[in-house]
């Protein structure tokens, strides 16, 4: 096992076309560095801005049940977050409501687990507050809440299947083959293993699938950093249930607009039968563009709307 200080894949095999898109994507970061994110609701001048990012999020969840319908697939919307009950934010007062009216108008799924959260002790549950991060009894949590969801789907199958030569070398966005320990949240390491395939998982997905396929899509609530591979909701969930097969496609810092991209781009070669997308407020102040530029998962530059530049430019000052 080997120690590493980053989760991010690696810079092996660029080319030079690569390294000057690079560039020019950190140049503009360095031009516009700062990530808001309650700000964005608190200040009064940015409803429009809201607006536009809450029409960002849905766009991108119609994209990925537009994708799922058609490998018919199951999707299936969680909320999953701590920024509930005392510990609410402004992104889930005004983001949650929204994601329920969007997927009721979609004919989605919807299962809020914030609720569920906001019942219990939020500092049990999580290793500390302020990131947000499980702890070995969050996870726990979580996997009982998830497996009750799962559990109403033991009959959905899909019937789409891909042939092995269409398959993309991963699945996940995770870089392949790491068993590590990882020191990316400072003083507290944790094992950090992938299989060949990107997934945070201990075993390769096999083909022809023999099992229920439950692919699970989120960031840091699915990824769960801080906790060694044994101890996440989802190898959990696979330890209960030896008859699924339980994917995770988490990564830090993806919202809304990765989730859609991955799941067309990759995940749905590993052929699920239920897709759930863990998913918060978060999400939808996550479209910003700043953020975009700094944790998005496609290869291109965001350039700010109107709305975005001129919420910038007023609360951070015009550069």
């Amino acid at each position: 096992m080997s120690v590493c200080f980053l989760s991010a894949c690696g810079s092996k095999g660029k080319t030079i076309s690569d390294i000057v898109f690079r560039e020019r994507k950190n140049r503009e970061i360095d031009r516009h560095p700062k990530i808001p994110k309650d700000e964005i609701i608190q200040q009064a001048s940015s409803s429009r801005l809201y607006s536009e990012l809450r029409e960002y999020y849905k766009k991108s969840l119609l994209e990925l049940k537009v994708a799922t319908d058609r490998d018919c697939a199951k999707l299936v919307v969680v909320v999953l977050t701590i920024e509930t009950g005392k510990y609410a934010t402004p992104a889930s007062t005004f983001g949650i409501p929204f994601i329920f009216i969007t997927t009721d108008n979609m004919g989605v799924d919807y299962y809020d687990l914030a609720r569920k959260i906001a019942e219990n002790d939020v500092t049990e549950l999580t290793q500390t507050t302020e990131d947000g991060v499980w702890s070995k009894k969050g996870a726990v949590f979580i996997a009982d809440q998830l497996d009750s969801i799962i559990s109403k789907y033991n009959d959905q199958r899909s019937t789409k299947k891909f042939p092995d030569a269409k398959k993309p070398a991963t699945f996940g966005d995770l870089q392949p083959n790491q068993d590590e320990m990882m020191y990316d949240y400072g003083d507290a390491p944790y094992h950090l293993k992938v299989n060949s395939q990107g997934l945070r998982m201990d075993h390769d997905l096999q083909f022809p699938k023999k099992k229920q396929t439950i692919l699970i899509l989120g960031d840091a609530e699915v990824f769960s950093p801080l906790l060694n591979n044994e101890d996440i909701a989802t190898s959990i969930l696979q330890r209960r249930h030896p008859d699924k097969e339980i994917i995770n496609a988490g990564v830090n810092n993806y919202t809304m607009d990765d989730y859609a991209s991955l799941y067309t781009e990759k995940a749905r070669f590993t052929e699920p039968d239920i897709v759930i997308v863990c998913t918060n407020g978060g999400d939808i102040i996550e479209q910003y563009f700043t953020q975009r530029n700094k944790y998005s998962r496609s290869n291109k530059i965001y350039e700010p709307s109107d709305a975005e530049l001129q919420f910038y430019n007023e609360f951070y000052g015009k550069r």
